[in-house]
């Protein structure tokens, strides 16, 4: 096989998804086989949510739990079966700055502070 920026592209997308779950790319058969699979077995399984992040993490801040989900999705795109249909490193690159830019804003929007004003009463 030909090493190409597509297979950059998959193993980035691995990276990824070993730091959201905090599972190692490749593992015993009885507990998922390689972490793509795990991954796509997870998401098919149960949908995409919480359960599938790293449970050592504090995932009790919603915005922060929605911005990890939205960069397991892009993972997740990076990982696709055909090279053909990953994106190239650039059009990565873009969809992280635009996920945290949400993130961001989000954070410091009004909805988010009346929100967490009533998350303190």
């Amino acid at each position: 096989m030909k090493v190409t920026e597509k297979c950059d592209i998959y193993s980035y997308g691995v990276v990824l998804l070993e730091l959201l779950t905090g599972r190692t790319p490749v593992q015993p058969l009885d507990l998922g086989g390689d972490l793509v699979t795990w991954v796509r077995s997870y998401i098919k399984n149960h949908s995409l949510n919480s359960g599938i992040l790293d449970s050592r993490l504090d995932l009790e801040d919603k915005s922060v739990v929605d911005h990890m989900i939205k960069v397991m999705k892009i993972a997740l795109i990076c990982t696709r079966m055909s090279p053909f249909d990953r994106p190239p490193m650039r059009q990565v690159v873009l969809m992280l700055i635009e996920s945290k830019e949400r993130a961001r804003s989000f954070a410091s929007s009004p909805v988010s502070d009346l929100s967490s004003k009533d998350d303190d009463s």
